[in-house]
Order: C-alpha cells, then structure tokens, then sequence
C-alpha cells in the first residue's frame, strides 16, 4: 500500500552499516589528485545521501554525541524489606542446605578412610604370616 507524504515531509531512516561504509569510501575519494575523480566523488556521495532520503544536515546530525538521561522508576507495591527479608531466609536455607551436605561427604570420606586404614591393616597381617 503506497501513501503519499504531505509536501516538505521525508520519510527517513539513519544510515545503514553498509550505506555508512560507503559513503566513507566515497568521501575518501575526495581528496583526490585527478579531478575528474574527486568530482564523481562528490556527485556519487550526493547520490547516496539522496537515495538514502537524508540530508547532510541528518546524517551529520547521527554523528553528534547523545545525552544519556536515567530516569529513577517509581516501583509500586514493592516492599523492599519484605525483599530483602526473603533474600535473606532464602541464602539461609541454601546455607543449611550446603551445611548438611558437606557434613555428609565428610562422613562419606571418614567412612572411605576407615575401610582404607582396615584394609591396609588386614594387607599387613596377611603379609607378615
């Protein structure tokens, strides 16, 4: 569906990767020593930022720095000591939870130990009959 732009309205959008490639390649052909060349330069530059429905003044304008603006967001029906109280029961119950499992690899280990110790005793009496 095809419409039509009231008069003195452009339709634009900022410049491609691409298209920005290009037109760097293009200007760098400006500074050239053969007339002819720097001239078509000029005139395929124009072309591009024509295509493109842009103006110089917008496509320079893209190149100014932006200001950043951070706006604090009101957070509604947040209770943040009700979060951090949740945290907080929640890092406990991890803790408890590593707590149990640590003692049970070191009871597991303790028990390994032990079967090594009596095999290593038993290896010994039979070796010393």
């Amino acid at each position: 569906m095809d419409f039509a732009l009231p008069d003195g309205y452009r339709l634009h959008m900022p410049l491609t990767k691409r298209d920005r490639a290009k037109l760097i390649r293009i200007l760098k052909l400006l500074g050239s020593d053969q007339p002819g060349e720097s001239a078509s330069a000029a005139l395929a530059a124009q072309r591009l930022v024509e295509a493109s429905g842009l103006t110089w003044d917008a496509i320079l304008a893209e190149q100014a720095p932006t200001k950043v603006v951070v706006r604090r967001v009101r957070e509604w029906d947040v209770n943040h000591a009700d979060a951090a109280e949740a945290r907080i029961r929640q890092l406990k119950a991890t803790t408890e939870r590593q707590e149990r499992q640590i003692k049970a690899l070191r009871s597991r280990v303790n028990t390994l130990v032990e079967r090594e110790r009596l095999r290593r005793a038993i290896e010994t009496d039979v070796d010393a009959n």
